[in-house]
């Protein structure tokens, strides 16, 4: 990288990026780094192997924490987005919830139990059914999967939501659980817009 390379700004990179696009990234980078005072760390081109790759050089202790902090600052968005999210959950009562936890870009809903599961189906507007047992069986917990799943994607949620049963388990004693996966910003915002939307217990 000579340092006279013009960034690269809204490209869309191949699956293994040139050499040039690597050296024009690792430019970008150094500019946005200097913009917030961190100049002192260098992103350097390194394309002494197969796929050119970026190093910082000049990372102390004391830059180390700034850049973190910059990063953190720059998620502060996501981080209140997912406490919103856990705000939306217990004013519908689901104190049962996984705290919604913030993994990169994205925001980690976790493993309910199917009753759980049956009261989130609810409170975003599925017919209530029977009282759930502790430990539903089978047919009870793939009825509350289809339930929920409904749910969600009435409310242009469910499409973009990986959910698995994972039906009880008597080696382990397990009991039948609900995994939601990872759901984006834009997914997280109308998630949260659905429950604020919803009729309250």
């Amino acid at each position: 990288m000579t340092g006279n390379e013009p960034p690269h700004q809204g490209i869309s990179l191949a699956p293994q990026a040139t050499r040039q696009e690597t050296g024009d990234a690792a430019f970008a980078l150094y500019q946005a780094l200097d913009e917030a005072g961190l100049g002192e760390i260098r992103p350097v081109l390194d394309d002494e192997r197969d796929v050119p790759k970026i190093k910082l050089h000049g990372i102390d202790a004391d830059a180390a924490t700034r850049l973190g902090r910059l990063v953190r600052k720059g998620m502060d968005e996501i981080y209140v987005l997912a406490e919103e999210l856990r705000c939306a959950l217990l004013a519908h009562g689901l104190d049962r919830f996984p705290e919604p936890q913030v993994c990169g870009a994205k925001i980690a809903l976790g493993q309910v139990s199917i009753r759980t599961a049956d009261r989130l189906a609810c409170a975003l507007g599925a017919r209530p059914g029977p009282e759930l047992d502790e430990s539903p069986d089978w047919p009870e917990s793939n009825d509350v999967f289809d339930k929920l799943n409904a749910a969600l994607k009435a409310t242009d949620v469910g499409v973009f939501v990986d959910m698995w049963l994972h039906s009880y388990c008597r080696r382990c004693e397990g009991d039948s659980a609900i995994e939601l996966g990872s759901i984006k910003v834009d997914v997280a915002r109308r998630f949260v817009k659905a429950l604020q939307d919803a009729p309250r217990p």
